[in-house]
């Protein structure tokens, strides 16, 4: 079969919402598929993480004007300017693109806009590029990952067009109703419009979780499917065997990822060790909180809770890092999104912890939502809603028993087999994900596992 996936997230980005494209393309083409990806052209950084593409085609498509706008916003810019003879000129233009990225920086706060979230965004001008890139082909599948929304765009274009036979369109998160960025008016109209155009058009729909599930059926039917972020065994199996941090009886309760203020809250987590620490039944030399990743240094809260030397910060990892400091944690955090109006999101991070071995202290929804569930069925955690008594509980009979090894090598395998976890298993999922095909036409017949 001819897939094409369209996802402007995608590796060498190092992000969550990369591998969840990226595991589509590895296990399809494994299956005997041809598979080709389209997303935008990916620059280097310092946080990329190279990925094979065995088996299958990328194709990127400079985003227009990127280059530009990074060069007439950014910092090296403005110094050229600031260095130029006329002094008056250079200070008018560099405080006018200050106040320029000011009102970005609002936006994309406030709205979402122009942050690959809600319209305006730059990814727009990526669509007649994008399209021209894959047009000429005929194609049994496409589908298309969103955010940025875009992506259905150009899928919408190729099922009207007869380009391709059938098409699955994903949502990581919602559009209309989105619980972290509620749109700016009147583009808000617009994505009403376009939402209703291209869900009606695609053959199926998915999306991460029930609850966003639930949402989508009220909007458009029994075609919506839950297909899970999970987790990717492979992506464990080059990591160093030594273990990341010393054998020094220190606890670490480790944190990866990022942190959407107002919206996730450590809090509960900060109050319960206040409270061990009044007790006198920790110091700073048997238990630590570390965090890494953007927007996630909680030093201001944690003096806010006088326990700063029981909280640390290590900045943003590389992917394979990350992963390392997650196996050989003694604990690791999860922090639900705390929304009246959409609870229970099941992040990629969540998956990522489930195969990484450690507990999993999961702070803010409680048990009865969707990660708390999948903590249950797993067996790998609990879900403690913001009772900072029973947090603390746990903490210390954890010190004290201390029994998790973390994942090795050794154990891969035997975790690999865990009937609690395989549901959850990247492979499965991308099976699970074609499988919806295979009673549409005889030509979808070749399956994957369920």
């Amino acid at each position: 079969m001819k897939i094409l996936i369209i996802a402007i997230y995608f590796p060498p980005q190092n992000s969550v919402a990369s591998l969840r494209p990226y595991s589509w393309a590895k296990y399809w083409s494994r299956a005997g598929h041809d598979v080709t990806v389209l997303t935008t052209k990916k620059h280097e950084h310092p946080t990329n993480t190279v990925y094979p593409f065995d088996g299958f085609e990328v194709r990127e498509v400079e985003l227009p004007l990127f280059n530009r706008l990074r060069g007439t916003l950014g910092k090296g810019n403005t110094a050229k300017v600031a260095a130029s003879t006329n002094v008056v000129k250079a200070t008018l233009f560099s405080s006018l693109l200050g106040k320029v990225n000011r009102l970005i920086q609002y936006l994309q706060k406030k709205f979402g806009v122009l942050n690959y979230c809600r319209m305006p965004d730059l990814t727009d001008l990526w669509v007649p590029p994008a399209f021209r890139a894959v047009k000429n082909e005929q194609w049994d599948l496409v589908v298309s990952t969103a955010w940025p929304y875009p992506v259905h765009q150009i899928a919408y274009r190729l099922r009207k067009n007869g380009l391709a036979k059938k098409w699955i369109a994903d949502w990581r998160d919602i559009w209309i109703g989105n619980h972290l960025y509620g749109g700016l008016f009147p583009f808000t109209f617009i994505e009403k419009f376009y939402e209703r155009l291209w869900m009606n058009k695609a053959d199926f729909i998915t999306t991460v979780s029930e609850p966003l599930a639930r949402i989508l059926r009220d909007r458009y039917g029994e075609k919506v499917t839950v297909i899970y972020n999970g987790f990717d065994p492979e992506d464990y199996e080059n990591l160093p065997p030594e273990k990341a941090y010393p054998q020094d009886g220190v606890f670490r309760i480790v944190y990866t990822g990022s942190i959407y203020p107002g919206w996730q809250d450590p809090s509960p987590l900060f109050q319960a060790i206040s409270k061990l620490k009044d007790e006198k039944r920790i110091t700073p030399e048997r238990l630590q909180v570390i965090f890494y990743g953007n927007n996630a240094d909680m030093s201001v809260l944690a003096k806010e809770f006088n326990i700063s030397e029981y909280v640390q910060y290590g900045g943003f990892l590389p992917r394979q890092q990350a992963l390392h400091y997650q196996r050989d944690a003694d604990a690791l955090l999860f922090l639900e999104f705390e929304s009246k109006s959409l609870q229970g999101i099941l992040t990629g991070k969540l998956f990522e912890y489930l195969f990484a071995g450690p507990p999993i202290l999961s702070v803010g929804i409680g048990s009865d939502e969707s990660a708390g569930r999948v903590l249950k069925e797993t067996k790998r955690g609990e879900a403690f809603g913001k009772d900072a008594e029973l947090i603390a509980q746990t903490v210390k009979g954890m010190m004290e028993t201390r029994k998790n090894p973390g994942v090795s090598t050794q154990s891969l395998e035997m975790i690999e087999q865990d009937e609690n976890l395989l549901p959850y298993s990247r492979e499965k999922l991308a099976g699970k994900l074609l499988n919806l095909l295979s009673d549409s036409s005889s030509v979808y017949s070749k399956r994957l596992p369920d």
